[in-house]
């Protein structure tokens, strides 16, 4: 709870700072957390962008995303032929992590503005993703060495460039002065097939 409340203190202070300048480099800042995949890899989502007005109902954003997810793998953990069936061996799982960064733009509908803000956007996305997961690997046991696995790298992809797609909705919750603090979810796919969902909170600065 101290971390949640620190964390929006510090963006309120980011967010009203960057107002005060004439044309600041950006004016929305978010924390997500993030899901990759069907939500066996957790982590967060940074997210920034700088907002521009093309009509009452209508902006055009840019920015950049940075994406954490972390995960394991607990596929190899069995029960042991020889050894009573209820012995079960759990060793260390494989850990790997996922690191990606994105640049994106798009359009955003404001509807409702004055008195329940509704914000929906969409528009493409370009993914740098790097990974420590093989997308083939395979294990085995050593009766030597049991019950340790070893495992046998087959096949590595760590870095891959995608594009791809976001679309995001903005729910307008309280306002200190020219900034907004928004509930916000977004849901991202690219060509590499990474899907990237998130829940968080966005802080946006409405002199722009």
């Amino acid at each position: 709870m101290r971390k949640c409340i620190l964390f929006t203190l510090l963006s309120l202070t980011i967010i009203n700072t960057s107002g005060q300048t004439p044309n600041p480099i950006v004016n929305t800042f978010g924390f997500h957390k993030s899901f990759n995949g069907s939500g066996d890899l957790g982590g967060f989502s940074i997210n920034v962008t700088k907002r521009k007005h093309l009509s009452k109902s209508l902006d055009w954003f840019y920015g950049s995303s940075l994406t954490f997810h972390f995960g394991k793998d607990y596929s190899y953990e069995f029960v042991s032929r020889g050894f009573p069936s209820n012995v079960l061996n759990e060793n260390d799982p494989m850990k790997f992590y996922t690191f990606g960064i994105q640049g994106e733009s798009g359009i955003t509908l404001k509807l409702f503005e004055k008195k329940f803000p509704v914000n929906i956007s969409t528009g493409p996305i370009i993914r740098y993703q790097s990974t420590s997961y093989p997308t083939t690997y395979g294990f085995y046991y050593n009766p030597t060495r049991f019950p340790d696995p070893f495992y046998t790298i087959k096949e590595m992809d760590p870095n891959t460039l995608s594009p791809g797609y976001k679309v995001q909705l903005e729910i307008g919750l309280g306002k200190v002065r020219r900034s907004r603090m928004y509930f916000n979810s977004y849901f991202q796919n690219d060509t590499n097939g990474d899907v990237i969902t998130g829940l968080g909170l966005i802080f946006k600065n409405l002199n722009y």
